[in-house]
């Protein structure tokens, strides 16, 4: 049969056949040039419809993604659905084996999923150890969290309190609603929390937090028994290390002792640092994961967390993924195209000097070449403001607007609409011209909308910030890289990896590209993989809140030293052991500081004991302005600037009286006020 095909097929069919058969052929899951061919060729050839529907080349892709044991590919080709007839018409004994690989990798959770080989190894090494402790180092969308699901479909019987830490909320809703399925799907009896606030009721609780909410799970509850906990992303751990001033007596401390910030002001990098660390010496069993996570690029602290824990680890460095770089920095668009026969080259697009008519010129290339579902990854939300608002005004989308979407926007426009201010809002104005936008400062549900709305296809253009690409899973098969920063530092290795990543999801998409705006992105393909630190363990000169919340035996002869300093010190201190482990980011002096100017004064005292005892204690905050005589305290105790809570207490007492559109309207109006003396400054009309 197979013989007769190729007989009858087209002189230029007979060029991805061969290619296609010495592949495969040829194949060997050792060598990595030969598994990246066999991907190149599959995904490639997948992604063209008009060569992938010939029935030999079907049946080729249909055995090579057997071949690699990387069946997402026939996922994606529909070579597993009912009618299909790959199988059917192969040879029994093709069929039989092809029936026995499914069974021996389909997955636990969901009969009619297949895991891929890799995917299959990683399960049953957890399985097989005997202290359950494992890192997972695998690329971005791979399916860690997938993975995760099976380990706790396996030992649903041995654990009863689970713990699933993510970086984000939407994280944490997406995977929320997953665990919900799982367990409901899969009768395993489970009450699934992502509120802290949530009454724990029954014996087994599946918890779905951030690493802040995990903390104060644990501080809530003491005595909770967390039998196995999983922890997304955990080279965060070692984002932005920042050092706080130790000692009270220090010069510059005294001079501008909150610096820039708050006392409140919380580095993130330190929550994950913090949790995972309480979480690894009270939990026995869990998993760890995080993409681009090298062990020979492991510090010292690294590598004693590790040894001290006893955590295995497993790597896995191919991607499914075929991911192809486009530089958009030159004067012309300069993409890396494949080799392969008779396939349409790259269009030639010029590039204009400034970044906006750039963005425009990257657009038109996507939609000229058909390449599909585009974000666009910006600095900051000002710059995706900016950016957004440029190109609709200059390029004319054509996108359906649909019921849900009319609603949408309907929506916005009557809850958002004070004194007509909804005309110059960017966001509606950009989005009514088909082109979306989304970071962290939206409304967490317009967050979520705009996403699926990006993700069912009614717009194909997305500008987004850090917060969308940090695990959120959507469609996109192009990543434009416009800037080499995250706010007002330097991406890292980590972070350009996890952004590229996104390009081209696995089980959704055979091919990703990403666009590089920026020249200085370049250096990234050329850098090796960043440090991975974790400096609890290392020799580094760790802050009053990572001594605090470390061990003794943990920490190096130096950090001993200035903990035996603080635990002498605090010796003295009021501050309860039990009240700092539910304020555990918040610096003892601080907490010291306000404990004691409470005991020293009977108004404020009494004030606030009557506000934090109240039953309802959102009535006390938007009824009786107990806000106001918080930012009060923290004031009069010198904690927090005049001008701080002035503001604040400006944010609080608006909507206590006016609600949500009263702080809506204080907003607009500040904006406005500020924009106005601006454009007074830059005429010289205040210097008069």
């Amino acid at each position: 049969m197979i013989l007769k095909l190729y007989e009858e097929m087209m002189d230029f069919m007979k060029d991805y056949v061969n290619l296609l058969l010495d592949a495969i052929n040829n194949y060997n899951e050792e060598d990595v040039s030969s598994k990246n061919r066999l991907r190149d060729l599959v995904c490639i050839i997948s992604e063209n419809d008009s060569i992938k529907k010939d029935p030999l080349i079907r049946e080729l892709l249909y055995t090579a993604s057997h071949k690699m044991r990387i069946f997402g590919y026939n996922v994606q080709n529909g070579f597993y659905r009912q009618g299909v007839d790959i199988e059917q018409n192969s040879s029994e004994l093709m069929f039989l084996r092809n029936q026995s690989i499914i069974r021996r990798y389909q997955s636990k959770v969901r009969s009619n999923n297949i895991l891929d080989r890799s995917q299959q190894s990683i399960i049953d090494f957890y399985q097989s150890l005997d202290r359950k402790r494992m890192l997972v180092s695998a690329p971005t969308s791979y399916g860690k969290t997938f993975i995760m699901r099976e380990i706790l479909y396996l030992n649903q019987e041995r654990y009863n309190n689970v713990l699933l830490v993510f970086p984000t909320v939407a994280l944490l809703r997406e995977n929320a609603l997953n665990m919900e399925e799982l367990n409901r799907d899969n009768k395993m009896g489970y009450n699934v929390i992502k509120s802290i606030d949530s009454e724990i009721s029954q014996e087994k609780n599946i918890f779905v937090f951030t690493p802040e909410r995990a903390m104060q799970l644990l501080a809530n509850y003491p005595d909770i028994k967390i039998d196995f906990f999983f922890y997304d992303e955990m080279y965060k751990i070692d984002e932005d290390y920042c050092n706080d001033d130790m000692d009270d007596n220090n010069e510059n401390s005294k001079k501008n002792p909150y610096k820039e910030n708050t006392f409140l002001d919380e580095a993130r990098a330190k929550t994950f640092r913090i949790c995972l660390y309480i979480l690894s010496k009270r939990v026995e069993e869990y998993y760890l994961a995080g993409p681009n996570l090298k062990r020979d690029k492991f510090g010292k602290g690294m590598q004693r967390y590790i040894e001290t824990n006893d955590i295995k680890i497993k790597e896995i460095e191919f991607e499914p993924t075929k991911r192809i770089q486009v530089r958009a920095y030159n004067k012309i668009i300069d993409e890396d195209y494949t080799d392969l026969p008779y396939l349409e080259k790259p269009v030639s697009v010029k590039m204009h000097s400034k970044v906006n008519d750039r963005i425009c010129d990257v657009v038109e290339y996507i939609e000229k070449m058909g390449y599909g579902a585009t974000m666009l990854y910006c600095t900051t939300p000002s710059k995706a403001n900016e950016y957004a608002t440029k190109l609709a005004q200059r390029h004319q989308e054509s996108f359906i607007k649909n019921k849900r979407f009319c609603i949408f926007i309907d929506h916005l426009k009557r809850n958002y609409n004070i004194d007509g201010s909804i005309k110059e809002w960017s966001f509606v104005n950009v989005l009514e011209m088909g082109f979306g936008m989304h970071h962290g400062k939206m409304p967490k549900y317009i967050q979520k909308e705009i996403l699926d709305l990006f993700n069912d296809g009614i717009f194909s253009i997305l500008f987004c910030t850090s917060t969308i690409v940090e695990g959120v899973n959507t469609n996109a098969k192009n990543m434009v890289l416009l800037n080499h920063k995250k706010g007002e530092s330097d991406l890292t290795i980590f972070d350009f990896k996890n952004i590229i990543g996104r390009a081209g999801r696995y089980y959704h998409n055979f091919v990703g590209r990403y666009f590089l705006v920026d020249k200085e992105l370049e250096k990234f393909e050329h850098t090796e993989d960043l440090e991975l630190n974790f400096v609890t363990y290392d020799e580094t000169a760790l802050d009053a809140i990572d001594i605090d919340n470390s061990e003794y035996n943990d920490l190096s002869y130096e950090n001993k030293i200035l903990k035996k300093r603080r635990l002498e010190r605090q010796r003295e201190y009021i501050l309860t052991d039990e009240v700092y482990e539910k304020n555990r980011l918040i610096k003892k002096e601080y907490q010291e500081t306000l404990l004691k100017f409470l005991i020293n004064s009977d108004t404020f005292y009494n004030k606030f004991y009557n506000y934090t005892t109240f039953p309802d204690i959102l009535i006390q905050f938007t009824t009786y302005h107990a806000m106001s005589t918080i930012l009060d305290i923290f004031e009069q105790s010198g904690l927090l600037e005049n001008g701080i809570v002035s503001r604040y207490k400006g944010i609080c007492n608006t909507y206590c009286s006016e609600g949500f559109h009263g702080l809506l309207k204080y907003e607009i109006n500040s904006a406005y006020s500020a924009k106005t003396e601006h454009s007074l400054r830059m005429s010289g009309a205040l210097f008069r």
